[in-house]
Parts: C-alpha cells; structure tokens; sequence
C-alpha cells in the first residue's frame, strides 16, 4: 500500500477525508507546513486511492490558527467529524500531524461535485434534497446567505462562526483577510453583488416565500385560514418570515388597542403593513 494511505506520524502534512457507507471519498482536508506541502500530500493521496481532480472542487484553502495544539489528529477535529457525521460520512485520517511548536499551518479543503451539490440543495434533476442549514454551516467554511426569505440564521450556526448582517465591505475584508482568524465566517445580505469580489466556498439563496407560503405561515400563527389573494400585490421583499412576524404583532396590536376581530384585524394589517391606508 502507498506510503501516503498508511496512518503514520507525521511532520509535514496529514490527510484527513469524509468516506460514506461505500467507501467514497467525499470530502478531503489537507493540514501542511506549507502550501507546497499541503499540494504535494493532496496529489500523491489521490494518485494513490485513484482519484481525478476534476472530480473534487477546493472550497477553502489558506493558514489556519493551531496554537495551543500539539498536533492535529482525529480526536482535535470533533467538530469537523460531527460535521461529517451529519452528512453521513465517516472522518478518517492518514494519521498525527505533530505541530513541533508552529501557530499556523497550511490547510487545502476540498469535496466532491456530489457532495458540494448536495450542500448547495440540488441534485442534478433539480429536485430539492434535505440538507438542513444546520448541515451547511456545521462544515466550518464561509458562506454568503442572500436571505429574501427571513431565516433567523443565527439558531443554525455552529458556536465558533460569526454572523455578519450586511456588513461594511471594509470590515469584512479585514476579517476575511486576517491571517489569524480560526472561526468560519458568515454573511446575511439581501444584496450578493455587494460582496461579488469575496469568493466564498458557499454560496446560499433563500427565495422569498410564496404567496401560498407567507399566507401559510399566518394561518399557522393566527389560528385561522388566511386567503394568499390578500397578498397577491405584494412586492417579493415583504414576503418573508420575519414579516410575518411583524403582521402578527400587528394584528395583536390591533385587536388589543382597536377592539378589532381578528380577521378584520388582519385585513387592516395587511393595509398598513403594504404603505396603504
């Protein structure tokens, strides 16, 4: 068997790889003490298990912070194989990487076109798959979320990313830029031409909801069946999640301090709530 295959200690790069129930190589991360390393070890482990290039897509590579770590092996990368696990891969590595006193190492990621599929939400027939945002973010690399439809992203984040909503181009450059940043980042806009110069492993649309899906979620929240018609003339930005919220609170509010009923109520809301009066 290849030298690079055999679980060893190491001290110039380790192999880590996500394999599912049949043995496929989905995901594969490289630690390095150089770049030039980090390339050599990828190439000679997908020379030896057979491996094409093409097949895989690099979504993150660059230092990655290690101090405080003697080494890198299975058991310092928890989250990453509690990542793995969520998507049905099993974490596995070509051994300990001994860090001999460095602070930052070399680190090359990279999946597969069908796994990066997955994470994206399509297969390609275009059928939606259920891989939960939770999924998405656990893998700990950046993502940009255009997020029309409302999602409160913070309550899927794993707790060493970062959540920045429409951040000033400057600041996100620094962080994204800074040499020692050991946290995924991930940015909440409405707008991703803004932040189109950034490359981002991840790129995420959530649409704005239907008019069958925003009338949806009120009747849940109301208690009663609620027409879609109402919202028929709606521009797309106001059909999201957290505006119906907003229509909710209003409608309370209005029932509370008007003595309205509660469709009344919402007839009222759905008037105000679109700058009509």
């Amino acid at each position: 068997m290849d030298e690079v295959l055999l679980p060893r200690e190491r001290r110039d790069a380790v192999v880590f790889i996500g394999v599912d129930a049949a043995d496929n190589v989905e995901f594969v991360k490289v630690y390095a003490v150089s770049e030039e390393k980090a390339r050599e070890a990828l190439e000679k482990f997908f020379n030896a298990r057979g491996l094409f290039p093409a097949d895989y897509r690099l979504v993150s590579s660059g230092p990655e912070d290690v101090r405080g770590k003697g080494a890198i092996t299975t058991r310092t990368e928890t989250s990453l194989s509690s990542a793995l696990a969520r998507l049905g891969l099993k974490l596995l590595s070509n051994g300990v990487l001994h860090l001999e006193g460095a602070e930052t190492v070399y680190q090359l990621t990279l999946v597969s076109e069908e796994l990066y599929e997955r994470i994206l939400g399509k297969t390609d027939e275009g059928d939606e798959l259920k891989l939960e945002l939770e999924d998405v973010f656990s893998l700990g690399l950046d993502v940009i979320v255009e997020n029309l439809r409302g999602v409160e992203l913070s309550g899927y984040l794993p707790p060493d990313a970062k959540l920045l909503k429409e951040p000033e181009v400057s600041e996100l450059m620094a962080i994204m830029e800074n040499p020692e940043r050991d946290f995924p980042v991930v940015v909440e806009t409405k707008n991703l031409a803004r932040y189109s110069f950034f490359e981002f492993p991840i790129t995420l649309k959530l649409p704005p909801l239907t008019v069958e899906e925003f009338a949806a979620e009120l009747s849940e929240r109301l208690g009663f069946s609620v027409d879609p018609a109402l919202f028929d003339e709606y521009p797309p930005e106001k059909l999201n999640l957290r505006n119906v919220e907003a229509l909710v609170k209003l409608v309370d509010a209005l029932v509370e301090k008007k003595g309205l009923g509660r469709e009344e109520a919402l007839s009222v809301a759905v008037r105000l709530n679109s700058a009509g009066l």
